[in-house]
């Protein structure tokens, strides 16, 4: 595991202790990309013109969060025992491209693609903790 992803992993399990708990750890952070989104996408559509640095900034926090995500995934080794693991790897590499290329082109395409998975992960999550509370 790297640096960072041992940090994040860290950071999580830290979180977790002061009270808050994971599943809703999961919730806030992707609730949190979708606001990075929503942010870049209107620095991009800024009727006054582009406003870059807050695009950048968004995109990047957005990024932060989706690679804090992948980071909180158990190791490889366990990973390939569990084809959610992979799968959820899978999409959050897919989100990192995307994002990526939003800002790199300023690509408002590509920032409606990661909002449609990211509200489809969120949608998903709260209905199997629905689910699971029933």
């Amino acid at each position: 595991m790297s640096a960072a992803a041992a940090f994040a992993t860290r950071v999580y399990r830290q979180v977790e202790n002061q009270g808050i708990p994971g599943e809703k750890l999961y919730a806030l952070g992707l609730d949190g990309i979708l606001e990075y989104l929503r942010r870049a996408e209107a620095a991009l559509r800024n009727p006054a013109g582009k406003d870059l640095p807050l695009k950048g900034q968004s995109l990047s926090r957005a990024s932060q969060l989706v690679e804090h995500l992948l980071a909180a995934l158990p190791d490889g080794a366990v990973l390939a025992e569990q084809p959610v693991g992979e799968r959820l790897e899978r999409v959050y590499l897919y989100l990192l491209n995307r994002l990526a290329q939003a800002n790199i082109f300023d690509d408002l395409q590509a920032i409606e693609d990661c909002r449609m998975v990211v509200t489809a992960l969120r949608d998903s999550w709260q209905q199997g903790l629905q689910q699971a509370a029933a």
